[in-house]
């Protein structure tokens, strides 16, 4: 009932989805939605889209393609991750195959490390979804 002897869940994404289902379905969402207020949902599912588009760009490391890019601009979303900073870039990206192409993403950005305007960056990107983009 409460969860107690429930197994945790180590897979991130299973328990995105499982917060997911836990916020906007059955007896619980209805429960959040009457006393914490519409606000405090679209906030959390704002924060849980946020999550689930970190964990697919996570996985870039071992299997995006590799490149380079120009930063053409650069904002600050206001969200982190682990204390790093989302921002949201225009990149005229060089991959190591194929044309030149420009994209807009959202990724996480060292604090120590943040990307100008006019840098070249290594990256690696989701040619299925260009707009996933892991700087390296």
């Amino acid at each position: 009932m409460f969860g107690f002897g429930k197994k945790i869940e180590k897979d991130p994404k299973k328990a995105l989805d499982n917060a997911d289902k836990a916020i906007n379905s059955g007896v619980s969402g209805f429960l959040t939605k009457t006393f914490m207020g519409q606000d405090f949902v679209d906030q959390t599912n704002a924060s849980l889209n946020m999550a689930k588009n970190y964990t697919d760009t996570s996985n870039l490391n071992q299997t995006g393609m590799g490149g380079t890019a120009e930063v053409l601009s650069i904002e600050d979303t206001g969200a982190l991750i682990n204390f790093n900073p989302v921002v949201r870039m225009k990149l005229r990206i060089t991959p190591q195959f194929g044309p030149v192409f420009e994209s807009t993403s959202e990724t996480a950005v060292s604090k120590i490390a943040i990307p100008r305007v006019g840098d070249k960056i290594n990256i690696k990107y989701n040619p299925a979804n260009t707009s996933q983009v892991l700087v390296v």
